[in-house]
């Protein structure tokens, strides 16, 4: 990637400007499709008309590259262009990104790139094709499931110079994977054709723009990590796609993974908030679960202000520091809430304390606590009464030999321990917050697998009753013929001739009976019926 684009911005979706004068910039197409050469507005892509102009080029097509015969190539007819609404049930398809790796039916891990950042399958230029099939055949090879943020920590998504196309840049920061992308790729734009499912596209059919969010830089997860770095070490040095991208290959690659629906876009309110939590704490988890992300990667970063307050929570940074004093490293004490409120020093006394030192009779006979010079939004229109109750209840609940340690310190020691017990309070809530958020995604991807098996397991019922009613009916279809065969074979002549046999023989036994006891002097021999009904 060049430098020149890495620097520029720190956003993963990159727009080209002007023309490039390097063919890699633009996905690889060097076609003079336009003379201004900066980025050319939608009515310009819907000048390219599709190059195929019979059924039997595109039946041919699909037979190359191993298209099922349930999916159905259609011609586009009339202004059908690559960036129209396509048929029902169809989308658009180009023949290089079938020649680049693209196969039907789609895998899962294309579909959730496409449906993350919200684009068609035809808005993909060929050279984004060759990087998803190339990546997916990585993962393969290296034994790391495909993922979409560990794809997106290797790859941008670019502008193609011609507005409405994409394909994918490696970034020069997170090491490179492949290379040999071609740098020249002629005549794709008119060489599509519409495909029609007999199911619905588990991805976007209609043009689509990426949004801001989609192409923010991914925060991969600790196993996201690992598999990076897996990817890096298991390849060595960039993959020449020429060689990656054989049949071979990519069929054992798309053989690992199923096309699957992407997930249903969450709806604004039910986003941020998991099953039976409030919607503030949920907020609050996700803060505390960034923060401590990007404190461990060894960023600087504030904790989220409660809702209502400008005290930080900071207990994250109080525990990295107390790790990294334990390892040896210079430690950094975390300043207090009061600190970022009024500005004060970490040993400075608070607002409303006195600095000089409380005599230890005054301790022992008024509270562990010393009260505050100014009581600022009172209740009840003023009266101590309700600062007292809870004083009071708070005292309750303070163990007695706490209380007796709270009595023989000073009041700014009491204020440091019973800041830092709240600190390790924070640290414990912010880690089950996390862990909460862990199981509701654990149980919403357990949701998700089961509802695929729901389906699965609906699939092959229909599948089981369709093949049984077709072996009965292939059954009663053998039957008949065998009956028939049976019916013209010399078997059944023999067992037919035997049968007629016995029947004369038995019948000619009755007639010489009953014709000897009318005529006694006839001869039995004398008396023969020809089988034919002829006379003697």
């Amino acid at each position: 990637m060049p430098s020149s684009a890495s620097s520029s911005s720190s956003s993963s979706l990159y727009i080209i400007g002007a023309r490039a004068p390097d063919a890699a910039l633009d996905g690889g197409d060097t076609d003079d499709d336009a003379s201004g050469g900066g980025a050319l507005s939608r009515p310009v892509a819907e000048r390219f008309a599709s190059s195929f102009l019979t059924q039997e080029s595109l039946d041919a097509l699909c037979r190359k590259y191993g298209v099922p015969d349930q999916f159905k190539a259609i011609l586009p007819a009339g202004h059908h262009r690559a960036c129209s609404p396509p048929p029902p049930g169809a989308v658009c398809v180009y023949a290089q990104a079938l020649e680049a790796g693209m196969r039907v039916p789609l895998h899962g891990f294309f579909c959730e790139v496409l449906a993350h950042f919200g684009v068609a399958p035809s808005q993909i230029a060929p050279n984004g094709w060759r990087v998803m099939a190339g990546f997916l055949v990585l993962c393969h090879f290296a034994g790391v499931p495909p993922s979409l943020a560990v794809f997106r920590h290797f790859f941008s998504l670019c502008a193609h110079k011609l507005k409405g196309w994409y394909w994918f840049r490696g970034k020069d920061s997170a090491g490179a994977l492949i290379k040999g992308l071609p740098l020249s790729l002629k005549g794709w734009k008119e060489g599509f054709f519409f495909l029609r499912s007999p199911t619905p596209w588990p991805c976007p059919v209609k043009w689509g723009e990426p949004s801001k969010v989609s192409t923010a830089e991914p925060v991969l997860t600790r196993e996201e990590q690992i598999r990076a770095t897996k990817l890096l070490r298991v390849h060595g040095a960039a993959v020449d796609l020429k060689t990656c991208l054989s049949e071979s290959n990519l069929a054992a690659a798309m053989a690992t993974g199923s096309p699957r629906p992407p997930p249903p876009p969450p709806s604004p309110r039910t986003a941020s908030t998991a099953k039976g939590m409030d919607p503030s704490v949920y907020d609050m988890m996700k803060s505390l679960r960034a923060a401590k992300a990007a404190q461990a990667l060894g960023e600087k970063v504030t904790a989220k202000s409660e809702p209502g307050s400008d005290t930080p929570l900071s207990g994250t940074k109080r525990k990295l520091a107390d790790d990294a004093t334990k390892q040896g490293l210079p430690r950094h004490e975390p300043s207090t809430p009061l600190d970022h409120a009024h500005g004060s020093s970490s040993g400075a006394a608070p607002p409303g304390f006195s600095t000089q030192r409380a005599s230890k009779s005054s301790v022992r006979d008024h509270d562990p606590v010393p009260k505050p010079r100014h009581t600022p939004d009172l209740p009840d229109g003023g009266d101590t009464a309700g600062w007292e109750a809870a004083r009071r209840m708070l005292q309750s609940i303070v163990a007695p030999s706490r209380e007796r340690a709270f009595s023989a310190a000073k009041p700014s020691d009491v204020i440091e321990s019973s800041f830092v017990t709240m600190l390790e309070a924070a640290n414990c809530v912010s880690f089950s917050l996390g862990y909460a958020l862990e199981l509701e995604e654990k149980l919403a991807a357990r949701e998700r697998e089961a509802d695929a098996l729901r389906r699965e397991l609906t699939e092959a019922k229909a599948e089981l009753a369709g093949a049984r009613k077709a072996s009965a009916g292939e059954a009663r279809s053998a039957r008949a013929a065998a009956l028939e065969e049976y019916l013209g074979s010399t078997e059944h002549m023999l067992r037919q001739a035997k049968h007629a046999l016995a029947g004369y023989e038995r019948g000619m036994e009755h007639m010489k009976r009953a014709a000897l006891r009318r005529y006694p002097h006839l001869d039995p021999e004398q008396l023969v019926v020809p089988p034919d009904g002829g006379g003697p």
